[in-house]
């Protein structure tokens, strides 16, 4: 049994257009992969000093730090080393947060 040329033709015809899809969804991947991952490569400065941030709370101590500190809401602080957590394989909670003395 042979093939019928015009079926043949046909199969070629849809395999290059087939391949042609292919290659510009590969094209829009590839450009969609370099904008993806220099938005992640723009992030990277703001996880290192994140990383960085000293919190400290000095209520045990009953000290008032001086006026290069700023106050932070611990649940906000809280919040961010979570959020930090999402998007870098660092383990915020490694840094402790020193629970205020309860009355």
């Amino acid at each position: 049994m042979t093939e019928d040329p015009s079926d043949a033709a046909e199969d070629r015809s849809d395999t290059a257009a087939r391949v042609e899809a292919l290659l510009r969804e590969n094209a829009l991947l590839e450009r969609r992969v370099a904008r993806l991952e220099r938005r992640l490569a723009s992030t990277g400065p703001l996880v290192d000093r994140a990383r960085r941030l000293t919190l400290w709370d000095f209520t045990p101590y009953e000290v008032s730090p001086d006026d290069t500190w700023v106050a932070v809401d611990r649940a906000e602080a809280a919040a961010l080393m979570a959020a930090l957590a999402e998007v870098d394989h660092w383990e915020p909670w490694a840094t402790t947060i020193e629970p205020r003395p309860q009355p």
